[in-house]
């Protein structure tokens, strides 16, 4: 019949998010014979193969179901069969992972209906009139088994995760039948994982189930995270004693058990965005007739960062481990029981037990003898159905299952918006390129915001050094955890050499940054030779030195400064140096010294002043020189005074005195 490509989407009951869970496993083993034997009673299956063909095998066929067994829980199903056929080959190439029906009957009543596709196929043994054939059929989502994979997921909902991971296996037959919210996670990363693991792990820690639901040769896979969106199902008596015939389905036996188990969950986490948050959760069992309380499961961490995800996930996972606590079993004929439905149990003798009850795993057995050739007579078809049951309103949910652990540090690239650097957020996280990661495209959505270890870091102080765009990131994860990767290191590559120029600068220590897109750099530099001990900075443009209070510089040799433009220099107090020896002042144009008060200069001994051209001396009062008892002295209003004991004039020229009057006493 080929590959079908009927789709659906669609819900199921009172729908919110979409999302998933554990599986179904059912293992059916059926027998194909040309014989043709009354089969006591009604046909025990239809089958429709790969071909397109379908064969009743209550009638006349080249097709006979032998026997039947079957198994499926909330867990994967599995479908085994078995045919025999009469004077035909068949390619398997048309038949491998290909859809086929098995359809059960009883009674000449449709029971089951199970489609799927065909994992497997082998010829067996040619007899005198029959070739019997071995076929395996499996669910759709099998086929995620099949391939293991690496990736990450971002801000995206369990049900959007696992859509895409179901559309690449072109399983689109998919219902979302959920009741409670189920937020997007920040980062959720599938590691080196089938399809069909991450799957697993994703749903038993969301506390999703799923089964299926196969009509009109359709298999949907339905996820579901209560007890109210599980369908109901049939109405089977309870009949004690044997039975395994044909007949009227029923239960023969039935038990039901309790056991002690865990009755309360303390989950504890962190996230660093809100390190004073406890996050810890809490969650007792209601029932507390059965055990004692103090019967606790602590787990770190748990695996949340929100208090959304806290507090679903404590009560997840305390149903899980009380999944089992009260359960029940039975067995009969009733091949119609199946995980994912309920069923009504009537004519019990204890009326407490006429009620509706979920079905969580089943197992069918089957066999139509009358259909081998080398069949005795007598041999009717029988039919065996044990299960297992739990109350209505119970919220089954799997058992969490292990993350992948990343064994090790990981080596990766830190990546960002084209055109640009440097790219992070408030916290100094960046976004990375992990080599395993084939989705990713080397941009600023190649991962969510990673952290980055830091030498010291404090509130407000510490060092930081942010990994730029290009560099090659050590990453470590916390607790091998992969959704929690953490940059704990860079390194050198090939493409990313060290500053200056190994193995000659072995004996340099440098911290060189680099400028924000452009070729400079800012560096401190260590030079350990012996002999040579250098210790330099360099500053690409600016430089700025703050000190709060005193600042001592002792230079045991030389000390020597250049400044190529301009130099300011600003004493808010007092300035004073002192030069032990000599001090020489060279000025090659102008040099001007503006005092707001006094100007005092004390010479020592002598002081010589020599002026190629012109001495001007402006003050706005007086000018007075002293030496001794001589006195000049010059004032603002023009008069000049000479004092001293004797006075002596020289002149190699004539000597002229002009004034007013001329009094010479």
């Amino acid at each position: 019949m080929g590959h079908k490509e009927k789709y659906q989407y669609g819900t199921h009951g009172n729908l919110r998010l979409c999302q998933l869970t554990d599986a179904l496993k059912q293992q059916t083993h059926y027998r194909y014979s040309n014989d043709h034997a009354s089969l006591n009673g009604g046909s025990l299956t239809d089958v429709e193969l790969p071909d397109g063909t379908t064969q009743q095998l209550a009638y006349d066929s080249e097709r006979r179901v032998v026997a039947v067994t079957d198994g499926e829980g909330r867990t994967t199903r599995y479908t085994y069969g078995a045919f025999d056929l009469l004077n035909q080959v068949i390619d398997f190439p048309a038949v491998l992972d290909r859809t086929a029906t098995l359809t059960i009957l009883q009674n000449g009543i449709e029971q089951r209906s199970i489609t799927g596709i065909v994992s497997r196929f082998e010829q067996g043994n040619t007899g005198l009139h029959q070739t019997t054939y071995q076929m395996t059929i499996r669910p759709d989502l099998w086929r995620t088994t099949l391939r293991q994979n690496s990736r990450i997921f971002q801000q995206q909902d369990i049900a959007t995760i696992i859509t895409a991971l179901l559309k690449e296996h072109s399983i689109r037959d998919v219902i979302f039948s959920l009741r409670h919210p189920h937020p997007a996670r920040e980062f959720c990363v599938q590691y080196q994982e089938s399809d069909f693991a991450f799957l697993q792990r994703l749903t038993a820690e969301e506390g999703i189930f799923y089964f299926f639901e196969c009509s009109n040769g359709r298999n949907t896979l339905v996820f579901a995270d209560d007890c109210g969106s599980v369908p109901p199902g049939i109405v089977i008596p309870y009949q004690p004693g044997e039975v395994n015939t044909v007949g009227e389905p029923a239960i023969s036996s039935l038990t039901c058990s309790a056991q002690v188990r865990p009755a309360q969950v303390q989950l504890k986490d962190y996230t660093f965005k809100n390190p004073a948050w406890p996050a810890e959760f809490h969650q007792q069992m209601r029932d507390e007739n059965l055990q004692q309380l103090y019967y606790e499961h602590y787990d770190y961490p748990g695996r949340f960062k929100d208090e959304a995800h806290g507090k679903d996930f404590t009560r997840y996972r305390l149903e899980a481990l009380r999944s089992d606590a009260v359960t029940g079993q039975g067995s009969g004929n009733a091949i119609a029981l199946q995980p994912g439905k309920l069923f009504i149990l009537n004519n019990h003798p204890r009326i407490d037990l006429n009620q509706s009850w979920q079905t969580i795993s089943t197992s069918h057995s089957g066999s139509q003898p009358g259909a081998l050739e080398t069949a005795t007579d007598g041999a009717g078809t029988t039919l065996h159905s044990h299960f297992y049951f739990i109350r209505q309103n119970q919220n089954w949910r799997p058992a969490p299952l292990s993350k992948p652990v990343v064994d090790g540090p990981q080596i990766a690239k830190v990546v960002g918006p084209a055109g640009e650097e440097i790219f992070c957020d408030q916290y100094g996280r960046v976004r990375l390129q992990f080599p395993w990661d084939r989705y990713g495209k080397s941009n600023d959505q190649s991962s969510c915001w990673i952290r980055v270890t830091q030498p010291w870091a404090g509130q407000g102080w510490g060092m930081l050094a942010i990994p730029r765009i290009g560099q090659e990131v050590v990453v470590d994860f916390l607790h091998g955890d992969p959704d929690q990767p953490i940059v704990t290191g860079r390194t050198y590559h090939a493409s990313n050499i060290p500053p200056g120029a190994l193995p000659g600068s072995k004996t340099q220590m440098a911290f060189r940054s680099k400028t924000h897109k452009g070729q400079g750099y800012n560096e401190l530099l260590f030079e350990d030779a012996k002999g040579s001990e250098l210790l330099s900075l360099h500053a690409q443009k600016d430089m700025y030195t703050k000190v709060l209070n005193n600042r001592d510089t002792h230079v045991l040799a030389n000390h020597s400064e250049t400044v190529e433009k301009n130099q300011t220099i600003t004493v808010n107090e007092n300035k004073e140096e002192t030069v032990t020896l000599n001090s020489t002042e060279t000025v090659k144009e102008v040099r001007k010294l503006i005092t707001g008060k006094d100007y005092i200069i004390e010479v020592g001994t002598h002081k010589i002043e020599t002026i190629n051209n012109t001495l001007s001396i402006t003050t706005g009062d007086v000018i007075e020189l002293r030496c001794g008892a001589s006195v000049l002295r010059m004032d603002s209003a023009g008069r000049i005074t000479l004092q001293g004991s004797e006075f002596k004039f020289e002149a190699s020229g004539p000597v002229q005195i002009t004034g007013k009057d001329i009094d010479l006493n």
